[in-house]
């Protein structure tokens, strides 16, 4: 071999070895990628937050006056067709106006709770308290009655008029659900409170006047008081963000019944007639809440 043809391997063999040792390098350098650990969604832990919606009434009245005949009509807003309302004297619990019924009303407030998960099951306890404002009025217009000396109905357009009130409500309940990771589907159930408000009017003759004592052509009753009963519903939450979640949710509430009794009063009113309103209501929501937990990253 030549020294020309020597020199020329020796410099292959370098520029050889030195691009084998610059490769291992950069692959001895290079990070192997590694994937971001799974979060692990917890919904434990408490929380706290806001709702708003709207609720439906579901309220009934039953009315009971002897000596009525058929012939009567009934209904849920204003005044009767063709018949002029009371000019009232006195202060009266009942609003003997045109304005319609307001069953339904924007319902609005706060929740606070407390959930343990085990597992894919989640067990937890929420209260919360709300403002709504739902009014219903009614009436019955009686027909002429035959019967002699009846108290109520021997003139046609005698009335009796009824209106509830739902105002502060708020629920204590239990929550059973289902998580698959960032979502809740649950049923939930438990104790009710609430504001509520009746009164019932009957008006011999409308135009009369109706003081506020009972007399010989109007006599009235009403009520204001805080009543327990129960609620039972059912919703869907969403942890869309560490530490937040929305949701929506739907409730039926029952308060029970409330009756007032017109004593008698004298005159056309000797008998005693009653009125048995039932509070119930339909609410649904959205809840957007701020856990004190969020999702667990898992480590390696």
């Amino acid at each position: 071999m030549s020294w020309k043809r020597a020199i020329g391997f020796v410099i292959s063999m370098s520029v050889a070895g030195v691009g084998t040792a610059s490769a291992a390098d950069l692959a001895a350098k290079a990070p192997a990628y590694k994937a971001p650990p799974p979060e692990i969604w917890n919904w434990s832990g408490f929380y706290i937050g806001a709702n708003v919606g709207g609720a439906w009434s579901d309220n009934s009245t039953t009315y009971t006056m002897p000596f009525t005949a058929a012939g009567n009509s009934f209904a849920t807003c204003g005044a009767p067709a063709g018949v002029a309302l009371p000019a009232l004297a006195g202060p009266n619990p009942f609003d003997l106006s045109t304005d319609c019924a307001r069953p339904s009303s924007v319902i609005g407030g706060g929740q606070i709770g407390y959930n343990w998960q085990q597992a894919a099951w989640v067990f937890g306890l929420e209260a919360d308290g709300q403002w709504q404002q739902l009014i219903q009025h009614s009436f019955v217009r009686f027909g002429n009655n035959p019967a002699a000396g009846a108290p109520m109905g021997s003139v046609a357009t005698d009335t009796a008029y009824f209106r509830s009130e739902q105002d502060a409500l708020g629920t204590f309940r239990g929550r059973v659900g289902w998580t698959g990771g960032s979502w809740l589907l649950y049923a939930t159930g438990g104790l009710a409170v609430g504001e509520v408000k009746h009164s019932a009017t009957e008006v011999l003759a409308p135009g009369n006047s109706c003081p506020a004592a009972p007399s010989t052509t109007c006599r009235t009753g009403s009520d204001d008081r805080t009543k327990f009963g129960w609620t039972v519903g059912a919703g869907a939450e969403w942890m869309f963000a560490r530490n937040w979640s929305i949701g929506a949710e739907y409730l039926f509430v029952d308060l029970g019944s409330s009756t007032i009794t017109l004593a008698p009063a004298g005159g056309f009113f000797f008998n005693a007639s009653t009125v048995k309103f039932e509070d119930r209501e339909h609410i649904a929501r959205v809840k957007l809440n701020y856990h004190f937990g969020g999702p667990v990253v898992a480590k390696y």
